[in-house]
């Protein structure tokens, strides 16, 4: 089961739709934003994905103006499987730091320090681990608007 959740304005989650599996196309996806769109979700400032095929394609065909980030959660989950085992733990409590960072600064600082301290172990191995987290650095930012 596929679930859409929404935060609205005053920071409420919202259970849009869901959907019941088997629609893993970008086609599919279109088709249920789509649905989405029709149904009043007219405007949407940021999709937070898990990396299903074709689902951000189809999210920018439908919400071209919003912008598009990976899960934390998956995020975290990529990364660490590109680290070796008995560094696994101290690598998770550096990037908690990094995605609870109270504002930009501090971010950049956290990221650059485990660019020092671990990234370089995976970054012969794929791009899209310290990739995605360089360029997170937005993500204070949405939890301190929501907070308030």
């Amino acid at each position: 089961i596929y679930v859409v959740l929404g935060v609205n304005e005053e920071g409420y989650r919202e259970i849009l739709d869901f959907f019941v599996g088997g629609q893993e196309s970008a086609y599919g996806w279109r088709e249920i934003l789509q649905s989405l769109y029709q149904r009043g979700v007219k405007e949407v400032l940021l999709g937070v994905f898990d990396g299903l095929p074709g689902l951000e394609e189809a999210f920018r065909a439908v919400y071209p103006k919003a912008d598009v980030q990976r899960c934390v959660v998956h995020k975290v989950r990529s990364t660490l499987n590109r680290v070796r085992k008995k560094d696994q733990f101290e690598m998770a409590e550096d990037l908690k730091l990094i995605y609870r960072s109270p504002n930009k600064k501090r971010h950049w600082r956290c990221f650059n320090n485990l660019n020092r301290n671990g990234l370089v172990s995976i970054r012969g191995k794929s791009n899209l681990g310290p990739m995605s987290w360089m360029f997170s650095s937005h993500l204070w930012t949405i939890r301190t608007v929501f907070e308030v």
